[in-house]
């Protein structure tokens, strides 16, 4: 009788024990989130661990909190908002960035139909109102763990002409009611103690259905524009509100993508960047903005927004061979150089993802 020879065994039969949770937690906390969405790829117990509790109380001790840029694409095509976060791919090539959109696994919002209206606060995504539909509901995406639940819903319900702002930690919501004389027409919750309250109601503005709103939080006011009549201004510590007759102040709510980073608006104008004098009611241009392509009708920004104090400027152009949009980014570092100076350093722009024509960032 004979034996087969007992082989040694392969690599890929060899079995090794798997490292503890708490020692891969403190080797994966100090690694900025950037590589997170690949990490998720190394197995299913990566996946459960760069979304756990545990991991951000970690880097929290450590000190390795940062911002990170997630963006909302909907195609007409699909009532469904897909979220996108910034993903560092070591090897892209020597030439890129090596930053690309990727998309977050997440179930589906509460209430999908929802797609215009987002505000963040702090490590959440607050989600309110409705779209066709109006709607009271606010749904949150937990940024950490990429999960949804909701929040105390609003007093009245809204449709996608509402608008929403953060001030002073504070989201303030007006328009898009039913009812346009609703004593809740404008309403703030606070995140810190989970309720809503109503605001005084403008006068100044014209409250009827149709059209659309938009606002924004500065210098402890917020300002208020339907889409065809002058701004109005709430000033929080007077507790009411005044119009704002500003030809500046009313092109920049009307045509410019904007956004407000350290108490300062910034916005995308004629494909250049600029911000705004409130003391002045003037426009300046950002001052040593260098590297980024000379945009021109095939180019269009679609927004402007704080990450961290940097601002972040999302475009998109159309590619005729492959007949579909490539989605840009760039990253802006922002120092004051004087009173009358803000100047503007770009630390990296590249082509982000690449989306059908139908899709576009919300």
């Amino acid at each position: 009788m004979t034996t087969k020879p007992v082989l040694p065994p392969t690599p890929e039969s060899t079995s090794t024990p798997s490292l503890p949770d708490d020692l891969l937690i403190t080797c994966i906390a100090p690694v900025p989130r950037l590589y997170y969405p690949i990490l998720s790829l190394v197995s299913k117990s990566f996946r459960s661990l760069i979304v756990s509790p545990e991991l951000y109380k970690t880097r929290a001790l450590l000190g390795q909190t940062e911002s990170c840029l997630y963006v909302c694409l909907r195609s007409s095509h699909d009532t469904k908002p897909r979220w996108f976060t910034l993903c560092r791919i070591p090897d892209r090539n020597k030439y890129s960035s090596g930053i690309l959109l990727a998309p977050i696994s997440s179930p589906d919002s509460p209430h999908a139909q929802s797609w215009r209206n987002h505000v963040a606060v702090g490590s959440n995504i607050y989600q309110i109102g409705g779209d066709v539909h109006s709607s009271s509901k606010v749904s949150v995406l937990d940024c950490k763990s990429h999960t949804w639940h909701e929040a105390p819903s609003m007093e009245v319900v809204r449709n996608s002409s509402s608008t929403v702002s953060l001030l002073e930690g504070k989201i303030y919501v007006a328009g898009g009611c039913e009812d346009h004389d609703s004593a809740n027409y404008v309403e703030a919750f606070d995140p810190k103690t989970q309720t809503w309250s109503s605001v005084a109601s403008p006068r100044t503005v014209k409250r009827y259905n149709g059209g659309s709103y938009k606002s924004l939080g500065l210098d402890g006011k917020l300002f208020l524009c339907r889409d065809d009549y002058w701004p109005s201004v709430y000033n929080l510590k007077e507790g009411r509100w005044n119009p704002v007759k500003s030809n500046t102040l009313f092109r920049i709510f009307i045509f410019a993508a904007y956004c407000v980073i350290d108490n300062v608006l910034f916005f995308w104008d004629g494909g250049r960047l600029k911000w705004y004098d409130y003391k002045k009611d003037i426009s300046k241009s950002l001052k040593c903005v260098e590297g980024l392509p000379d945009f021109d009708h095939s180019w269009g920004c679609r927004k402007v927004v704080d990450n961290g104090g940097k601002m972040v400027v999302l475009w998109d152009k159309w590619d005729c061979c492959q007949n579909n949009r490539m989605i840009w980014c760039a990253e802006i570092a922002l120092e004051r150089c004087n009173e009358d100076e803000i100047c503007g350093k770009v630390e990296w722009f590249d082509f982000v993802l690449r989306v059908p024509g139908s899709c576009h960032i919300v």
